[in-house]
């Protein structure tokens, strides 16, 4: 299924944006959805500094976790697009390849620690509507994590609900460079192969 926008052009002018070069040269490419979002005015500017604010710059919780936390909210909402994307990212920031390819057995796996696994469960709580189940999520959480901490893990699952939203609306079509990193994930595996069998977007 194609996308339902095309994205504009690599080198038009409503691309000039110090936030998105630099997301460029973290992750290697230009991003579709965010080529889509250049289309509204004032859009991707907004969404850049979201990203900055959220998962990228620093805060009270390790950029390392809050992808690993845009991941699994991610895998949980049934974005394909989105959690590639984050994968992706997670890569660059040095998480394991075989760290990222447990997520789906993140409770068991030991490759995560308790505190991983506290926050990724308020990552699964959240990445679908309704919420399921958070009390037991945030009382774990509350072990491990200041309320400023837990804040900031909240922002990092909001932040990829919008991208969930957006990229499953718009079936964002999936680039090259972050697509190389699906044979390494069962999980991605297991969302590739569901939205290929649904033909929904995502």
């Amino acid at each position: 299924m194609s996308p339902q926008v095309r994205p504009i052009a690599a080198d038009d002018s409503r691309l000039a944006d110090p936030l998105l070069e630099d997301l460029v040269d973290f992750v290697g490419y230009r991003p579709n959805a965010l080529l889509t979002m250049a289309r509204m005015d004032e859009l991707l500017p907004a969404i850049l500094n979201l990203v900055r604010i959220t998962l990228r710059g620093e805060g009270a919780v390790p950029p390392r976790l809050r992808l690993l936390i845009a991941c699994e909210a991610s895998r949980s909402g049934g974005c394909f697009y989105s959690a590639v994307h984050a994968a992706h990212a997670a890569l660059h920031l040095d998480i394991p390849v075989e760290k990222l390819a447990a997520l789906g057995e993140f409770e068991r796996d030991p490759a995560f620690e308790p505190h991983e696994r506290a926050a990724l469960a308020i990552a699964r709580a959240g990445g679908t509507l309704p919420v399921r189940k958070p009390a037991a999520a945030f009382e774990e959480a509350r072990k491990h994590f200041s309320d400023d901490q837990i804040v900031a893990i909240v922002a990092a699952v909001a932040a990829f609900g919008w991208f969930n939203r957006w990229n499953s609306l718009m079936n964002s079509e999936l680039e090259e460079a972050p697509a190389a990193i699906i044979a390494d994930m069962p999980w991605l595996q297991h969302m590739q192969h569901a939205k290929e069998r649904s033909g929904c977007g995502g």
